[in-house]
């Protein structure tokens, strides 16, 4: 396992909450970006995997919230999407009130707790029913490679309506060095 600069040994957990902690810090950036632009912009359906740049973003969220809350929790039948028209201020509240949660979830992280197993129901895309058993470690690690697919795909977005990206590199982490 590679070392920080402390000389101190990087465990999963470590890991775990620098992409967290990345995560939500860079979040932050596209919310911005995309907050700033006009509102026919944010919701023209571009032909991406959500229609407009904003119902990316808002999958981006609704994803933290049910993986991160409504999975451990126990809600998923009462899971509310993070989509639609919302207002700019719902979505800074809603990318405020995700970031909270998120810090929250990275500090309680221990080795026993990626552990923890959930079981999972929901409807693929074909509208047929699953059950899966999946662990907060492979959740965790499934966030992060979605977050940085749709990103990417908002990244190439904003580059096609000549808008400057938000990217910001892992050096900028915790752990880099």
């Amino acid at each position: 396992m590679p070392r920080r600069g402390t000389g101190r040994r990087v465990t999963e957990v470590d890991l775990a909450r620098t992409w967290i902690d990345w995560l939500i810090d860079t979040r932050s950036g596209y919310a911005e970006t995309l907050l700033n632009l006009p509102l026919k912009d944010r919701i023209k359906d571009r032909g991406a995997s959500f229609p407009s740049v904003q119902d990316i973003f808002l999958h981006i969220l609704d994803n933290n919230v049910w993986w991160l809350e409504s999975v451990p929790q126990n809600r998923q039948e009462s899971h509310q999407e993070v989509k639609g028209g919302l207002s700019k201020a719902e979505i800074g509240r809603e990318v405020r009130r995700i970031a909270h949660s998120n810090r929250k979830l990275a500090k309680s992280l221990t080795t026993s707790r990626l552990d923890r197993s959930f079981v999972v129901r929901g409807v693929q895309g074909n509208g047929e029913p699953f059950e899966m058993k999946v662990n907060l470690r492979t959740i965790i690690w499934h966030l992060v490679e979605e977050e940085l697919q749709h990103r990417g795909e908002m990244n190439a977005l904003f580059w096609q309506m000549d808008v400057d990206a938000p990217t910001r590199s892992w050096f900028s982490s915790a752990l880099a060095e």
